[in-house]
């Protein structure tokens, strides 16, 4: 495989793109392909088996523009449901997103910890098990966010402050009630309103997401197989519908992508 050949990321929507800006920041001679699978967003509210058919297929449509030497499959849902899968048709490394429950249990003072999640991470199984495995004497707050997920996706570029506070104080107030210290985001699209959600539950309130594990885990991988690019050509980002075009265009945009449309 070609050490110039592109990181690709996937996710049903925008979620994956903080990911992806935070290795071209430590990495600026990698190229990029991102695919936004926005013909079936969001993944969060669909079965095991449709998350891991969306999935591979996508993974195909990804590899049709050109194969990567790397793959990261930046949702959390699709990570958790269909890793596995992926890696078993595909011969080069496969990257997931998880929740980062262990790095929150490792923080909490009260060992009362808050995980925001979609529908189908909130309850799956491996979600489960990462608290089982990793946070064992703690409480657990999940509360399901997928409105939050919808609302990133269609409206965060138009709305102000005072719209994502009405959106997330559902959220702020479960978490709360439970009087949780730290929160994980355990969907990739949430990255976007940590910030409001750090202001609303309050400056002493840790939020933990996934970003420096998950680039220090790509970086490891491509300096253990000497793939580090030499060679920096033009960042894509590719959608599987048109309906959102003009968003996707800002998005692109706005983390340094050439916005490609809707891939073939």
């Amino acid at each position: 495989m070609s050490k110039n050949a592109p990181i690709a990321f996937i996710d049903s929507g925008v979620g994956g793109l903080p990911y992806l800006q935070w290795v071209k920041d430590k990495l600026p001679l990698e190229n990029f392909y991102y695919l936004a699978d926005s013909k079936n967003f969001p993944y969060g509210e669909k079965s095991q088996s449709e998350i891991v058919d969306l999935v591979l297929n996508a993974v195909k449509q990804l590899n049709s523009k050109g194969n990567p030497k790397l793959l990261v499959i930046a949702c959390n849902t699709a990570s958790v449901t269909a890793l596995d899968s992926v890696r078993r048709i595909l011969n080069i490394p496969v990257v997931g997103v998880v929740p980062a429950v262990k790095s929150a249990a490792e923080l909490s003072e009260n060992k009362r910890i808050g995980v925001l999640a979609t529908k189908r991470t909130v309850q799956g199984a491996y979600l489960q098990d990462l608290i089982k495995d990793f946070a064992p004497t703690c409480h657990v707050e999940k509360v399901s966010g997928s409105g939050i997920v919808r609302f990133v996706e269609n409206d965060y570029l138009k709305s102000d402050n005072l719209r994502i506070n009405l959106i997330i104080e559902d959220a702020v107030l479960q978490f709360r009630e439970a009087g949780v210290d730290t929160v994980v985001l355990g969907c990739t699209h949430f990255i976007y309103i940590t910030d409001q959600l750090k202001k609303q539950m309050g400056e002493k309130i840790r939020i933990v997401d996934s970003r420096n594990g998950v680039g220090r885990q790509i970086i490891h991988i491509l300096k253990e197989n000497d793939l580090f690019s030499d060679n920096k050509t033009d960042d894509c980002f590719y959608c599987t519908a048109e309906s959102s075009a003009e968003s996707y265009r800002l998005f692109a945009k706005m983390f340094g992508l050439e916005y490609c449309g809707v891939i073939a």
